[in-house]
């Protein structure tokens, strides 16, 4: 039968494993486990009887109950994350044997490791070691109570420290599924970003948003902030208010001439739809990636966690002439917006060209006191009109809606392309950071000879957006409180420092899919896909690990065991090394009072000292005195002990 006396540490490991589940659980579910732990811990301290199986019994059906009711009994990770620390409040109560804490430490293993249902970041995986660490120690202390706990937590680091070779070759060796860190399918995440539907204020309300939405780490020189168009929805359809992307676009590969190609790699967060990112225009691109005829990127999958996939791009680029399918490109309701299709009719009976036509277009924005603006106005239903001829106050969403408006009711095929500009450098890294506040909308127009173009009528009235970002282009009432939250989000090189940590986190661990295991292989001439292949890989996994081992083994090999020399007789062993250094050696077969007084007879000067070390590690070690201020005491005497 167990004593109460291991209860305290389990409690401890069971706490530090809740922590990073806080943010998700009900609050009522940890109060219920700080409430549940604290009275095992006065349990522990005041010798209080544990509680009855009839109480046990009561608390894990009104606890499930509760967990199901709180949940409209649905089972999903988070209510049954619930239910696993429900039970983990609960079983400390049950702690009469070994077998019972045995159950404990596992019961604890697995609560560390159930945030990766959540989480796979860098700090999170950090986080879970400490947590195993810690859970390891006590089930080290368990066996080895007459150790402190501190040499137990340092033999549990050492133990993680030596078995990190080999879960490394495991990692990089085991086969790959397609999923998260785990080969797990993480379930729908929030979404965050562009929607399918743009209307105004739809990119105004990502301005404050600074969370990222993608990195971009280019092979060689990274283009100027000015041309970083980072493509992501074309919206075709207008319905006198608000544009829609179509899904009519096909899976095709459009012609394309261009130059200045730019390759990438692209870390993109969940985002709970099936469209990428790429930088203007997309030429060359995973197999798992599909190009759209309005180059733009889509996933074959919903995008519920963090992928990486890579892209080439022209920067300049000719798309050659008009697809029929893109006659959606002139369409306009005729019935709204009055004022801008005449305004728009006038450009063309006096311009010579499509291109006179765009340049009218750019310069009524310059000279009629438009402004760039994150609190426009509100809009009517002639939502054109009111913006072009009454508030002339907007966000890019605004510009890009009347410029496309009036390109397509001068005839000239127009849409809207909704995405990033710009990103900030990561100096640690070398790359991007794209975050939602880069979000930005722009118009292509198809010209004559030329394919489509790109247009940013936002540069018109604000032309610091493109190369010095958001804040910089916005008035100076606005642009205050912009710059304290840049400030906040940018300014901090720790913070970048970390981002570039977390960066190589994801591209070389969470990025490492079943495609970067055959490349690894591939390299090293063994072929995965082939018997051969496979027989040679198992042959050199098997060879590292046998050769890993054999060194661990001999490393220990003569060595006493780890653990059986308890924190006392260290002190000890370390009184007799000094003795050992002045020429009084210890025989293994010489106890404690034998060896003092063959050490008095040769060095009788150092008697006093010599017979208060030995007296005092006699009663700590065979007479069952644990008291710790004795344990401090030998320690001290024996420091300062100098033969």
């Amino acid at each position: 039968m167990h004593t109460t006396r291991n209860i305290p540490l389990h409690l401890a490991a069971l706490a530090i494993a809740l922590l990073p589940h806080i943010p998700r659980l009900p609050p009522w579910v940890v109060f219920w486990c700080a409430i549940a732990w604290g009275y095992m811990l006065a349990v522990a301290k005041f010798h209080r009887p544990m509680p009855g199986k009839a109480l046990r019994l009561f608390l894990t059906l009104g606890g499930v109950l509760a967990v199901l009711l709180y949940n409209g009994f649905s089972l999903d990770r988070y209510s049954s994350v619930s239910l696993l620390w429900i039970m983990a409040s609960i079983k400390p109560m049950e702690i009469r044997t070994y077998r019972d804490e045995m159950v404990t430490i596992f019961l604890n293993y697995f609560l560390a490791i159930a945030c990766l249902f959540f989480s796979s970041s860098f700090s999170v995986g950090l986080y879970m070691l400490f947590s195993i660490c810690v859970t390891t120690a006590v089930l080290i202390h368990m066996h080895q109570s007459r150790q402190r706990f501190k040499g137990s937590l340092g033999l549990s680091a050492t133990l993680i420290l030596k078995a990190l070779p080999f879960t490394l070759i495991l990692f990089m060796v085991f086969p790959r599924m397609d999923g998260s860190l785990w080969g797990m399918r993480s379930p729908a995440t929030a979404q965050s970003g562009f929607s399918d539907r743009l209307m105004p204020g739809s990119v105004t309300r990502l301005v404050r948003n600074k969370a990222i939405a993608f990195r971009a780490e280019f092979d060689g020189r990274i283009p100027a902030p000015d041309r970083l168009y980072w493509r992501g929805l074309v919206f075709w359809l207008f319905d006198g208010q608000s544009w829609q992307h179509s899904k009519n676009s096909l899976y095709v590969h459009p012609r394309l001439k261009g130059k200045d190609l730019v390759g990438y790699t692209i870390t993109l967060e969940p985002h709970n739809q099936r469209w990428l990112f790429a930088l203007d225009l997309p030429y060359k691109f995973g197999s798992r990636t599909l190009l759209l005829s309005d180059y733009t990127l889509t996933s074959r999958w919903i995008i519920r966690q963090r992928i990486q996939y890579r892209a080439t791009s022209y920067l300049a680029y000719n798309t050659g002439p008009l697809l029929t399918l893109e006659s959606a490109a002139l369409q306009i309701p005729w019935d709204t917006n009055p004022r801008a299709a005449a305004l728009a009719r006038g450009w063309r009976a006096e311009a010579t060209s499509p291109a006179g036509v765009v340049q009218a277009a750019l310069g009524y924005f310059k000279s009629n006191d438009f402004s760039y603006s994150l609190n426009p106005p509100p809009l009517g239903v002639d939502a054109i009109d009111d913006f072009l001829f009454k508030t002339r106050k907007g966000y890019c969403e605004h510009y890009a809606s009347a410029f496309a408006y009036l390109m397509r009711a001068a005839g000239i095929p127009a849409r809207v392309v909704a995405g990033y500009l710009g990103g900030e450098l990561n100096p640690y890294g070398n790359y991007l950071i794209i975050r939602q506040s880069d979000a930005h909308v722009w118009v292509e127009v198809w010209l004559p000879g030329k394919g489509w173009m790109r247009i940013d009528p936002t540069l018109s009235v604000a032309p610091a957006r493109g190369a010095q970002g958001a804040a910089a282009a916005l008035p100076a009432e606005e642009r205050s409180d912009l710059r304290s939250f840049y400030g906040e989000t940018y300014g901090l090189k720790l913070a970048l420092g970390w981002d570039a940590i977390n960066n190589q986190w994801n591209k070389w661990v969470l990025g490492y899919s079943n495609y970067s295991q055959r490349s690894l292989f591939a390299k090293i001439g063994l072929k995965t896909g082939t018997w051969t292949g496979r027989a040679k890989i198992m042959i050199l996994v098997s060879g590292t690990i046998s050769v890993l081992f054999l060194l661990l083994f001999f490393r220990i090999k003569g060595r006493r065991p780890p653990g059986t020399i308890d924190y006392t007789q260290q002190v000890y062993l370390k009184f007799c090394q000094k003795l050992d250094r002045v020429g009084v050696a210890r025989r293994p077969s010489q106890g404690p009072l034998d060896y003092a007084e063959t050490a008095i007879a040769l060095r009788n000067d150092l008697k006093a000292s010599i017979l208060d070390i030995v007296k005092l590690y006699i009663s700590l070690r065979y007479a069952g005195n644990d008291s710790r201020d004795d344990v401090r005491r030998l320690k001290v005497l024996v420091r300062q002990f100098r033969p």
